[in-house]
């Protein structure tokens, strides 16, 4: 089915997520829909700059994840579900660098869900569209064959040990190649920015 972009941003999130898994444009609109959900969480959950872009990149994983393993039948709405996936990645990761203060402190919730409340408008939908494709173009460029093999079934929701029985690596091997592609990912990020 081909949808144009107006079609796409008048569907509901989950209906979006259903159409997500195979077709791009739909997720494109599903991930412009929660890329600032993204980015304010990774602010909340930071402990340091450097935290916050690492949050940032999880969460942008954890969201591709979730349209992923989104379940409608399940009974819950996608916003909820997305949520629990990005919080959740976000707090494990940040529990393992504790540090003096986060945004948290300094931002509240209440603030943060303020800066959601603005509407998407199907332009900056296809700006995001057109940001993420070219993103994802330049993500493989600089991943060698197996950091994008990694990369890919981990954000398809496969555990270490699962990947790494499907590429036949050990999970040491997985986690190396997934810490590579970060570095790369965020030098990426650092260079575009």
């Amino acid at each position: 089915m081909d949808f144009n972009l107006n079609e796409l941003n008048a569907k509901p999130d989950e209906e979006l997520a259903v159409l997500g898994k195979t077709d791009k444009t739909a997720a494109a609109v599903l991930i412009s829909r929660f890329s600032r959900l993204v980015f304010i969480k990774s602010e909340i959950y930071a402990n340091s700059e450097t935290d916050s872009d690492d949050l940032h990149q999880e969460g942008m994983l954890s969201l591709l994840k979730a349209i992923e393993t989104f379940d409608p039948h399940k009974g819950v709405k996608f916003s909820t579900y997305a949520e629990v996936c990005i919080v959740n990645r976000m707090r494990s990761l940040s529990k393992k660098s504790v540090r003096e203060q986060s945004f948290a402190e300094r931002v509240g919730e209440e603030e943060a869900a303020d800066v959601l409340s603005v509407e998407e408008t199907p332009e900056s939908i296809y700006f995001y569209k057109e940001f993420f494709s070219e993103l994802w173009k330049d993500i493989c460029s600089v991943l060698s064959l197996t950091e994008l093999n990694v990369l890919t079934l981990c954000v398809q929701g496969l555990s270490y040990k699962s990947t790494a029985e499907k590429l036949g690596m050990t999970e040491k091997s997985v986690d190396n190649a997934m810490q590579r592609a970060r570095r790369k990912i965020r030098a990426l990020m650092h260079d575009t920015n």
